[in-house]
């Protein structure tokens, strides 16, 4: 049954509440924080008259948000936090005599209801940006960073062998069993053991140690199934986790929309969705991750400009393949040493065309130090998205590139910094939805902090 705190605080909390106020942030952030649009987010997971009287979900949901804008993790932290902090406790609507939720009452009302109103919440402070003219829908940045979950893989629990654990236990109970009864005359005192142990199977052990393993991108953890591991960055190991990617206007930096990937490697699937859904003249400015062939023909196709770096060329010290002249009538390349390079084979998977001057052509040639460490010989590959890269490469040289692409390193990048002192970095909860409402609930907290800045310079006049 959904039921609301008393609006009225006993005289003495009142007085102190009144002699040490809340920070202006916290004030200010109280006088945003959207009520009535969080109870009727959450009465749909309510009985109206079935079910004793629940605890205040605005409290809780502000409960919420003051533990991710304070990085404190811990449900029983949180409300040892709650007990003894004063501005918590003002900042929530509690009076210093009230009784406060268990820690049970917390975790049901996070799992159950914390999804639909974090998402309320954030949704509703973009819809206020939107009115306020704060977003710029015509540039946005697109970024991602992995998320380490609350999961690990554990040899002996989780399935990451090929053969499962029931498979190998009745190829066991098949063979011959070496228990032996012991006649309990042989044994007349019987041990008392302070500690029971478990003795290991030797041979299961042995055999799921000798067994193949799973490829990486199938192994799943029995702490979160949903986690998958995630490509390290910048020289990091891969680890269980989930992928945020945020969706940042370029006019006043704010936090436009979160997605959140249990596989890994799904950022340019998402990024094609956002395409799908851009009108013409729109500018994203990206990762060179996302410099691939399909995504530059969705952003031809809809006419969306695209500010990333173009593909990278060969090895230093080599001639770079924008020094092979392509000669569209003949179909074949032209060397720096004024060689042909005739269409040799095609990839049947990919479509790509790789060419390759004539036997002999290569070891006689001066310039070969320069261009190869092959003993075959130079070879170019052509993509069926050459084009695409070619008209890449050349606004990659212009200003509106070049600005963009750096914006977006200092932007995103800078976003992601900001919200691993807010608890993104690792993942509090189990499960995708739980990494969902983390991920949009961090994202909400820089935004409103964002908007505190800009009134607090006078920018929102």
């Amino acid at each position: 049954m959904l039921k609301r705190r008393e609006g009225s605080i006993d005289w003495i909390s009142a007085f102190i509440y009144r002699l040490l106020p809340l920070s202006q942030d916290l004030h200010r952030i109280n006088e945003l924080f959207p009520e009535e649009k969080i109870v009727e987010a959450a009465r749909p997971f309510y009985d109206d008259d079935i079910g004793r009287p629940s605890e205040d979900p605005v409290m809780l949901t502000k409960l919420l948000f003051l533990s991710f804008f304070f990085h404190i993790s811990g449900d029983s932290t949180i409300l040892q936090t709650l007990k003894y902090r004063i501005d918590w406790r003002q900042f929530c609507g509690v009076s210093l005599f009230a009784s406060l939720p268990d820690r049970t009452t917390l975790v049901t009302f996070r799992t159950r209801v914390g999804a639909a109103v974090i998402a309320t919440w954030f949704e509703e402070v973009v819809e206020m940006l939107k009115r306020q003219g704060l977003i710029d829908e015509q540039h946005r940045f697109f970024d991602g960073t992995p998320a380490k979950a609350r999961a690990r893989i554990n040899p002996y629990r989780d399935e990451i062998y090929e053969e499962s654990l029931e498979s190998m236990a009745a190829r066991f109970t098949e063979g011959p069993s070496e228990t032996v009864a012991l006649a309990s005359e042989l044994n007349p005192s019987p041990v008392q053991l302070e500690k029971t142990t478990y003795s290991v199977d030797q041979r299961e052990m042995k055999t799921r140690r000798e067994q193949p393993m799973k490829p990486v991108a199938d192994r799943q953890s029995a702490g979160d199934p949903e986690a998958h591991f995630q490509r390290g960055k910048h020289g990091k190991t891969s680890e269980l986790g989930y992928e945020i990617f945020f969706t940042t206007d370029s006019k006043q930096l704010f936090i436009e929309d979160v997605d959140v990937s249990a596989e890994a490697c799904q950022g340019q699937v998402i990024f094609t969705e956002k395409l799908e859904q851009s009108e013409p003249g729109q500018e994203w400015s990206v990762d060179a991750e996302f410099s691939t062939g399909p995504l530059l023909e969705k952003a031809e196709e809809k006419r969306v400009i695209l500010n990333t770096p173009p593909r990278a060329g060969v090895s230093t010290g080599l001639f770079p393949k924008i020094d092979f002249v392509y000669q569209p009538a003949s179909d074949t390349y032209t060397c720096p040493n004024q060689q042909t390079l005739s269409h040799v084979s095609t990839n049947r998977k990919t479509e790509d065309k790789t060419y390759r001057a004539a036997k002999g052509t290569c070891e006689a040639c001066p310039l070969r130090e320069q261009c190869t460490t092959s003993k075959t010989g130079r070879s170019v590959t052509r993509s069926k998205y050459e084009k695409q890269f070619e008209r890449q490469r050349d606004h990659a040289k212009t200003p509106q590139a070049v600005m963009g692409r750096v914006l977006r390193g200092i932007i995103a990048e800078g976003k992601f910094a900001e919200a691993v002192r807010h608890g993104l970095k690792e993942m509090r909860y189990i499960g995708k939805t739980m990494a969902v409402m983390q991920s949009q609930l961090v994202a909400t907290i820089l935004n409103v902090k964002r908007f505190i800045r800009l009134e607090q310079a006078g920018v929102l006049a």
